[in-house]
């Protein structure tokens, strides 16, 4: 094999994002370099490291990523949403292929506290608020997450009648 092949950089980029739910409410955060086309606001997540892609799963990835820069945990990841762009160039100003995947996923626990380095803000926002006005690959991936996993139904559990001082107990 020629060692110059080896060392070069591949013909495609692969991001990898979280599409975070809190019952009614979506996470959103306003990068310092956006990787998702659509504004300002994104979701958050980063490109794939070339040199450091095999050292675990994407989701561990997105999981530890999540944890450092927001200060959240969330559940398991179901994949929600994928799409394609061209990224501007380096400095020969040829186009870069991306392959975004979108995983969706519920909050947990944490407190959101958005990292400075990582992030200039973070704010979760209704879910609908985000039926106008979004792009396209958004507003497929919020469709397919309620598809695979609906959002809690907090109607249901208000509708059950308190009994004593301690509801939940029997």
């Amino acid at each position: 094999m020629n060692p110059a092949t080896e060392s070069e950089v591949p013909s495609y980029r692969v991001g990898t994002f979280a599409l975070v739910r809190r019952q009614d409410d979506v996470l959103l955060v306003r990068p310092h370099r956006l990787l998702l086309p659509g504004g300002p606001q994104s979701l958050p997540g980063t490109l794939v490291d070339v040199q450091h892609s095999g050292l675990g799963v994407v989701e561990t990835v997105l999981r530890r990523l999540l944890l450092t820069q927001l200060g959240i945990s969330v559940s398991e990841f179901w994949l929600v949403g994928s799409h394609t762009l061209l990224a501007p160039g380096g400095p020969a100003g040829n186009a870069t292929p991306h392959l975004n995947l979108i995983f969706g996923t519920d909050y947990c626990s944490g407190i959101l506290n958005p990292q400075p380095l990582g992030l200039k803000s973070a704010i979760w926002v209704p879910r609908s608020q985000l039926r106008q006005h979004v792009p396209e690959w958004l507003s497929a991936a919020l469709f397919e997450l309620e598809k695979v996993v609906p959002p809690a139904d907090r109607e249901v559990t208000a509708r059950v009648p308190a009994t004593g001082r301690f509801p939940w107990r029997r």
